[in-house]
């Protein structure tokens, strides 16, 4: 029986077990130890891909980066079910066709998003960010779906809309957005074919999700919702935010966190590195301790070395011997 695709693992999810969570991740290596905490599901989105690289999420990386980064996602974790994030699509229709081809043909994604920001597009969350017209955008969606229908039906094309936010957007006093075009262009996307409509939102306020959620049934009552559980929201310091189930119960199906790695390793590098600063060899056996009984206590474990040290014994006939005779992490 043929291995199902990795779109096909995530429709499963979402429509058969009645939603998913894709827990974002800014490495390869972030996808190893993540895949082995039990997150089959996750989201590579630039954001993270930026900060890895020191920049902030405004339109600064290319095309080629992120294909070459979500590559080494995807090999380092062959049954990851990944969604990613292709900005504005870095361009116009031919910029689409041509990533949406490089997606497709060169990694095992399962879903990827684009949104109709104007370019250089920014973080959902960081000011200034101004959105194209809607037919602009639809274009752009049409021709990403029809290189999906030549190369991977089963691949999800997620829509985000940033209307909501965006620079010369009508506030709602009740929502403290642009609900109206916000609908608006969710119902046309949808319409247009997208599988997935992501609003983003500025805050996680139930107000605003509920507004979008109700504003789209009231059209189109059959249609597939996402929300970005974001990192850049102040929930513990946000008075009475959404919470989890109450987004499931609004028909948002698809849950994702889109920098939570990211956080976590520049929380956990700061701790170590200001412990180093002291005593560097009983900071090293503090750490050691700290991490004793998980993954994080053999990297090389992590990144496989016992597997490709198999590889090197099964081709080189010297290659146990020479692992035998010498000091270090064996695989024998």
């Amino acid at each position: 029986m043929s291995k199902k695709s990795p779109g096909t693992l995530l429709r499963e999810e979402i429509v058969v077990n009645g939603g998913a969570f894709a827990y974002g991740i800014s490495s390869a290596f972030d996808a190893l130890v993540a895949y082995k905490a039990g997150q089959k599901i996750m989201y590579v989105g630039g954001y993270a891909a930026s900060g890895l690289r020191g920049f902030p999420d405004m339109g600064i990386m290319t095309p080629t980066e992120m294909l070459q980064h979500i590559q080494y996602i995807c090999e380092a974790v062959p049954d990851g079910i990944f969604m990613v994030d292709i900005d504005d699509g870095y361009g116009g229709v031919h910029n689409v066709r041509r990533i949406v081809r490089d997606l497709l043909t060169k990694t095992s994604i399962a879903a990827f998003h684009m949104e109709d920001q104007r370019n250089p597009k920014r973080c959902g969350h960081i000011a200034g960010k101004e959105i194209v017209p809607e037919e602009e955008f639809l274009g752009k969606l049409r021709a990403a779906m029809d290189m999906r229908r030549e190369l991977d039906v089963s691949c999800l094309i997620i829509a985000r809309t940033d209307a909501f936010s965006a620079a010369g957007g009508k506030k709602n006093p009740d929502t403290g957005g642009d609900i109206d075009e916000a609908v608006k262009r969710g119902l046309a996307y949808s319409r247009a074919g997208a599988d997935i409509v992501w609003c983003e939102f500025p805050t996680p306020d139930r107000k605003s999700a509920k507004a979008f959620a109700e504003g789209m049934k009231a059209h189109m009552p059959i249609f597939e919702l996402a929300f970005n559980i974001s990192p850049s929201f102040e929930w513990n310091k946000f008075e009475n935010p959404v919470t989890t189930q109450e987004l499931k119960d609004m028909g948002y199906k698809l849950l994702f966190s889109t920098y939570p790695s990211l956080t976590t390793a520049a929380h956990a590098v700061y701790k170590t590195a200001r412990n180093f600063l002291n005593d560097p060899i009983e900071a090293l056996k503090e750490l050691q301790s700290e991490v004793e009984g998980t993954p994080a206590e053999s990297i090389k474990k992590i990144v496989g070395v016992d597997k490709y040290q198999e590889i090197e014994m099964k081709y080189d006939p010297n290659a146990k011997k020479r692992i035998e005779n010498s000091e270090g992490f064996k695989a024998l």
